[in-house]
């Protein structure tokens, strides 16, 4: 079935607005939540407070020509979601006020691919602004207060802010459920690996149950399969008589003779043999893993690929540390190396291909990398008797925790939609100079959505935003407290990077959108 306009237009305006005003009071500090029904009877709804997620919830309207509007700001806005965890809401209001006063004046007899020009050409003037206002984001509180703007959590919050003013961006943070009903957190030396001890007799004898330290270890690392017992040996012999006395052993497999082996001869007053597996899934992920600890520890790893083998190992292939630490499902080490050259020139290559990264993916793990080499480790345990409410808390340490790195990468602008408001005098001036009637129509429909955020934050706090008039550039109403104020210097702020990437989103979906000019229905049993 083919839809035509003026009809095409009208569904698809009602699929989006369906979708936008779902998200819409879910902007700001104090957000009101969306209740999503299960696929089962009779079980409790999902209550969400992210756009990106509630989008993601809304599927198959009745009306087959609004669904078609629906899925294009579904899939735009989870698309920001996967991209940056924050911003959908805002997007959300700006593509809906583009879209509705674009279809306004293309009714009226505007071209819409002339439209659709101008509005990206208005799109770069905002974006170049924003980038002319961000600055740094430092300090404890500034972070602790980025924070409880994106997570609405002031407790966690505030030990987020502590936590990253510690580790700084890429400082490696593992949140975890806790043992008790608060929100702790502690910090480690060195850096740790999510793998640990093969077998818990290894972990037996120390002074902390399943927890292991070993003073001045040995490091053997490797990505080999250790199968053979009589190859270790040897091994041992050695280090025994050069006076050490103990070993982390890293290798890609151990066979059950090796484990017993191990754990047979273990004499902790004398020497001991701890086993764990080499770090990552993939063998890229493990070579990575291994140079990593090589830089920290001078250890020569022993590659499967290289063929090398045990019989191979010399005195100066293994490693060392001041202490190396292991437990049940991780193991850490702190280096005393002095090599600071070859630590600074390792760094400087991981930031090289971390400019190169070809998917977030693969940035998130080179940044991975850089959080442990650089040695700011933290954990943060979620409290709380509930378990579903400790996994939903947890989950939005995450998610806080991915935009504090971003700001602390890309910076921050003032927040509660003053910084898009500050765009308003680069846009009057291009409108003044504008020369044709498509070209003013762009300029006054961004004029117009780049206040939509901050009307819907004022609305929804129950504000009135006309109380900004004249007020001073950078002020706004800070909704915490309802006075008007300096955001930036009231430690309001979004995350740079964010507020961007949904600006374009929302610029550039809605645009194309307005260039829609048939729908083509399939027929469901084709």
């Amino acid at each position: 079935r083919l839809v035509f306009q003026p009809d095409a237009s009208r569904s698809l305006q009602r699929g989006i607005n369906l979708v936008v005003n779902a998200i819409r009071p879910t902007l700001g500090p104090y957000p009101r939540t969306v209740a999503v029904g299960q696929v089962m009877e009779d079980t409790t709804p999902e209550l969400l407070d992210k756009g990106g997620l509630i989008a993601r919830r809304i599927t198959d309207l009745p009306d087959r020509s609004a669904d078609m509007g629906a899925m294009l700001v579904r899939g735009m806005l989870w698309q920001l979601y996967e991209e940056t965890g924050d911003g959908t809401a805002t997007a959300a209001v700006i593509f809906q006020s583009i879209y509705n006063e674009g279809l306004k004046y293309i009714a009226a007899g505007g071209d819409p691919m002339r439209l659709r020009h101008y509005l990206l050409q208005g799109l770069d003037i905002i974006l170049r602004g924003l980038d002319d206002i961000k600055q740094p984001i430092q300090g404890q509180e500034q972070l602790a207060n980025l924070a409880e703007s994106i997570c609405h959590d002031r407790e966690l919050a505030a030990k987020l802010g502590e936590i990253f003013d510690f580790i700084g961006e890429y400082g490696q943070l593992d949140v975890r459920r806790g043992h008790t009903r608060e929100i702790e957190h502690d910090y480690m030396k060195g850096m740790y690996w999510k793998r640990g001890a093969v077998s818990r007799g290894m972990l037996s004898g120390g002074k902390q149950p399943d927890r292991i330290a070993m003073d001045d270890a040995a490091i053997l690392l490797s990505d080999l399969d250790i199968e053979d017992a009589a190859q270790l040996a040897p091994l041992i012999e050695a280090l025994i008589r050069a006076g050490a006395k103990s070993l982390l052993l890293v290798a890609g497999k151990f066979s059950e003779t090796v484990i017993n082996f191990i754990l047979a001869n273990k004499k902790p007053d004398k020497f001991r043999v701890i086993a764990v597996k080499t770090p990552g899934i993939t063998p890229q992920e493990q070579l990575a893993h291994l140079t990593d600890i090589a830089v920290m520890t001078g250890a020569s790893p022993l590659y499967k690929a290289a063929g090398a083998s045990l019989k191979s190992m010399k005195p100066t292939d293994f490693g060392r540390a001041r202490q190396v630490w292991v437990e049940r499902t991780m193991f850490g080490v702190v280096s005393d190396r002095e090599n600071h050259q070859e630590l600074t020139e390792h760094l400087a290559d991981l930031l090289e291909l971390l400019e190169y990264a070809q998917d977030r993916d693969a940035e998130d793990f080179i940044r991975a990398r850089i959080g442990k080499l650089l040695g700011g480790v933290a954990i943060l345990r979620i409290g709380g008797t509930a378990p579903r409410l400790m996994d939903s808390r947890i989950a939005q340490a995450k998610e806080t925790a991915k935009s504090i790195r971003r700001a602390l990468r890309h910076g921050v602008v003032p927040g509660g939609g003053v910084a898009l408001l500050q765009r308003r005098g680069a846009l009057q001036r291009a409108y003044a100079v504008a020369v044709s009637s498509d070209e003013l129509a762009a300029y006054r429909i961004l004029l117009n959505a780049i206040e939509e955020p901050i009307r819907t934050l004022c609305r929804n706090a129950g504000l009135d935003s006309a109380r900004l008039e004249g007020a001073p550039p950078g002020c706004g109403i800070d909704l915490r407290t309802g006075a008007i104020t300096h955001m930036a210097a009231a430690g309001v702020v979004d995350v740079a990077s964010v507020l961007k990437s949904a600006t374009r989103r929302a610029v550039t979906s809605a645009a194309l959108a307005l260039t829609i000019e048939a729908l083509v229905h399939r027929d469901s049993q084709s």
